[in-house]
C-alpha cells in the first residue's frame, strides 16, 4: 500500500467514526412533551415584576408515563412569564399543579453568624411561596397549543 493509500483510509475511517458518532448523539432518549404556558402576575392590580412563579405538580395528577417536574418562570418588569420544565420556554408537562409565587424585597444578607441568618424579606405575603398555602392551581391539558393564565396575588 502507497502512503497516499493510507492517507485515504485514513481519511475514510475517520469520517465513518464521525458520522457514527453524530448519529448516535441524536439518538439518545428524548424528552416528554411538554405545552408552552405563559401569564401574567399583578398585585394591587399593578404587574408584579420581580420574582418567581413555580408550578409544583400534584403527586399522581401527572399525565401517566411522565416525570412529575416542577415548571418554573421568571417575572418580568410587566409581570409575564414563561414557564421551562427542561428547556428555556418549553412549558409544563401535562397535568395538575399548585402554583407558588416568589417575590422579595431583599434576600438574605451574607452573615458570619450561622445560628441567626437574615431572613428574606417578602414583597407579597409569604404563604404564595408555599404552594400549599396559595390556593392557586392550574391543569396543564395535554395537545394543547398553549396555556395562558393569570393569578392576581391578594393581601392576606
Amino acid at each position: 500500500m502507497t502512503c497516499s493509500s493510507h492517507t485515504r483510509l485514513f481519511a475514510a475511517a475517520t469520517g465513518g467514526l464521525l458520522c457514527a458518532l453524530l448519529l448516535a448523539a441524536g439518538c439518545g432518549p428524548s424528552l416528554p412533551d411538554t405545552v408552552p404556558v405563559r401569564g401574567k402576575v399583578t398585585w394591587k392590580g399593578k404587574p408584579l415584576g420581580n420574582g418567581t412563579v413555580v408550578f409544583q405538580p400534584q403527586p399522581g395528577k401527572i399525565a401517566e408515563g411522565l416525570p412529575e417536574r416542577p415548571a418554573t418562570g421568571h417575572l418580568r418588569p410587566d409581570g409575564t412569564f414563561e414557564l421551562t420544565t427542561f428547556r428555556a420556554g418549553d412549558g409544563a408537562v401535562p397535568g395538575v399543579y399548585d402554583v407558588a409565587i416568589h417575590s422579595y424585597l431583599s434576600e438574605p444578607a451574607a452573615s458570619d453568624d450561622d445560628e441567626h441568618p437574615s431572613e428574606y424579606v417578602w414583597r407579597i405575603p409569604p404563604r404564595y411561596g408555599d404552594p400549599s398555602q396559595t390556593g392557586l392551581s392550574v391543569e396543564v391539558p395535554a395537545g394543547d397549543e398553549f396555556v395562558e393564565v393569570a393569578f392576581e396575588v391578594q393581601d392576606e
